[in-house]
């Protein structure tokens, strides 16, 4: 084969295999010839093309340049090399992005043409992605700087201008730390240090005092992240934004409010002390007014005293509802919150406001078929409920009604009282909880100070519960509370033992206490002491009332639990290790809270074991046989965990 041949033969397997758009067009821009990447990848055959110029299938936004580009090959001298791109039209309707090498010879134009329709898309995602950022960056108020780990500027957002009055090129190859306040350089320094020190993705955060080139201090916050190039080289970016403004704003509110914490401080000392000084001299006045009252047979000379006592009464009541407002105001009012039976409680203070409603003809009705449990402090919730079912009988129409209800709503109980009174107007209802405002009901005639509703609204959120009224006029009002459902404690009846120290001592055996809040717990152990008949098992739901029980019994051996409802675990450690009677009593923590520190802070502090729950039985009764010398109960376990599998 001669190189004639040969070279025809490789030229034209070459035209026809390759992928590239391979054509050649006559000088009136008609398709001479095509290879088969035309049809493979564009979907036109020859005889297709041969239909019309090859300006059909250019984009007509390309249809220009494209022409121009032909008529410069077809009029130039032989072997002239162009390379353009423009868009080509598919079969399908779709544009494709060519990039042609194109020469021109003996009036003929030869094409290789390479679809860069993903690179062109890439890089007009890139521009804009490019034109976002940087509108982005124009647009930020916030200072954003790059800098390398010797703290030199690479990069700066316009932002830095406005913040510090300086231009982008002015700051670019410069030291980061040049308009920081030379005392806040060390603690930059050592901030931007740890940044870079670290992983990338590397996170920080500080404050630092700056100058404005006019000389003014700014307050600078910046935030900043490391990040590393393909090269591992480490680069910071920081965000920094004036935070001036709000630095003076904090300043002013940390001073109002230390203002306002020590108004508040000396004007609770101020009526704790008066009310101490009031109630000592109100001792004496109510004593002998009872003295007299007992003595005294006149009528004339009983019905004096009789005001004399009753408005020392009612004086006592104003200056412990001054107080009770104090502490709540103050944040120092203490409160026991434990399981109350809601029922007992609502009977009792009916039974002390009865005789008030039988002077007014008001009629009491209760919807008591309700067996509810609530989460609070007995005492503060019996207060509460007793001052509005006085002001529902005090404010109420003649022979009008008071009615008490009690509802669940979802994970809390509604307890509700409600009279068929005036009603409250609308204007008046955000005055109602005001100290010392009665509604302008002093010309009425009734007893009050004002103070009734603001106190009782803030012993309730006091012992985690709300407090709300609704009102209609001339229908009535209802205040409402509403606490946290409890689980429903061991039920007691009147003169038994206080309802959360569960079971009786008895001296004649070896005694053990546990101090747990937890029901279920409690059980648990009890059973498991069945069959310990020489050991008698106190329990208390409530620390305090724990450590008086063990000061009262003298136990053998206290099993604590630490997160208690009223006293944390190791306040109850400390009373019972600071009380010569109790202090030789070894102490056994049981507690879910398995942390380490924990356990480390009860073993510092004394006690002489820690156990975890889950409870391991066998370890318990282990323990218990070790500080009781009571013998081993291996035997035990197995008989008590039967017992409690079949039940």
């Amino acid at each position: 084969m001669s190189r004639e041949s040969y070279d025809a033969s490789v030229l034209g397997e070459f035209f026809w295999s390759s992928t590239d758009l391979l054509s050649v067009l006559g000088s009136d821009g008609t398709w001479q010839i095509v290879n088969s990447a035309w049809p493979e990848h564009m979907g036109w055959s020859l005889e297709d093309l041969q239909s019309g110029p090859f300006i059909d299938l250019i984009h007509p936004d390309d249809v220009l340049s494209s022409v121009r580009e032909f008529d410069r090959l077809v009029g130039a001298p032989d072997a002239t090399l162009v390379e353009f791109r423009n868009r080509q039209r598919r079969r399908d309707g779709t544009y494709r992005w060519i990039e042609w090498s194109c020469q021109g010879r003996n009036g003929s134009v030869f094409s290789a043409g390479r679809d860069i329709t993903s690179q062109v898309e890439a890089q007009i995602n890139l521009a804009g992605t490019l034109e976002t950022k940087a509108a982005i960056l124009d647009a930020v108020v916030d200072s954003i700087i790059t800098v390398d780990e010797t703290f030199t500027v690479l990069d700066v957002s316009p932002g830095t201008d406005r913040i510090y009055g300086v231009s982008r090129e002015e700051r670019r190859g410069k030291n980061s730390l040049t308009f920081v306040l030379p005392e806040d350089r060390d603690h930059v320094a050592t901030e931007l240090r740890r940044l870079f020190h670290g992983e990338d993705g590397t996170l920080t955060s500080y404050r630092f005092r700056a100058l404005h080139v006019d000389g003014k201090l700014l307050n600078i916050e910046t935030r900043g992240r490391l990040i590393r190039d393909e090269a591992a080289h480490a680069r910071a970016v920081l965000v920094s934004r004036d935070v001036t403004e709000a630095v003076a704003g904090e300043a002013v509110l940390k001073k109002a409010k230390e203002a306002a914490e020590r108004a508040n401080a000396a004007k609770s000392e101020f009526m704790s002390r008066m009310s101490h000084e009031l109630r000592t001299p109100l001792n004496s006045v109510l004593g002998f007014a009872q003295i007299l009252e007992m003595e005294l047979t006149s009528p004339d000379e009983l019905e004096m005293v009789g005001y004399i006592h009753n408005s020392g009464k009612y004086l006592l009541e104003l200056i412990n509802e001054v107080l009770d407002i104090s502490r709540i105001e103050s944040g120092h009012i203490s409160v026991m919150i434990e399981p109350i039976v809601l029922r007992d409680l609502e009977n009792e203070c009916i039974e002390i406001v009865t005789p008030l409603a039988s002077d007014l003809g008001i009629t009491i009705t209760s919807r008591a078929n309700y067996d509810f449990h609530v989460l609070g402090d007995q005492q503060r919730l019996k207060q509460v409920l007793l001052n509005l079912l006085s002001n529902a009988i005090k404010y109420n129409r003649p022979n009008g009604t008071v009615t008490i209800a009690c509802e669940s709503r979802r994970n809390m109980i509604r307890l509700s009282v409600s009279d068929t009174g005036p009603g409250i107007n609308p204007d008046l209802r955000e005055r109602l909880f005001t100290p010392f405002d009665r509604l302008d009901a002093e010309t009425s005639g009734i007893e009050g100070t004002g103070l009734g509703l603001a106190l009782s609204k803030g012993l309730i959120e006091a012992i985690g519960g709300t407090l709300g009224v609704d009102s209609e006029v001339g229908r009535g009002s209802t205040f409402w509370i509403e606490l946290p459902v409890a689980e429903c404690p061991k039920s007691v009846t009147a003169g038994s033992e206080p309802p959360l120290a569960l079971g009786a001592a008895d001296s004649t055996k070896t005694t053990v206490l546990y101090i747990e809040d937890d029901v279920a717990n409690v059980q648990l152990v009890e059973r498991l002491l069945l069959q310990r008949p020489n050991i008698n098992l106190i329990t208390s739901l409530l620390g305090g009332l724990g450590v008086e029980l063990a000061q009262q019994y003298r136990p053998n051996l206290i099993l604590l639990d630490v997160h208690l409802t009223d006293v944390h675990g190791f306040d109850v450690l400390e009373r019972l290790q600071g009380d010569s009677r109790t202090i030789d009593i070894p102490v056994v923590v049981l507690s879910a809270d398995a942390t380490s520190w924990q356990r480390r802070r009860f073993r510092n502090a004394g006690v002489h074991d820690y156990l975890s729950k889950p409870l391991d039985l066998q370890q318990l009764l282990d323990v218990i046989d070790l500080y009781l010398g009571a013998g081993a109960a291996s035997d035990v376990i197995a008989n008590t965990l039967e017992r409690l599998t079949r039940s």
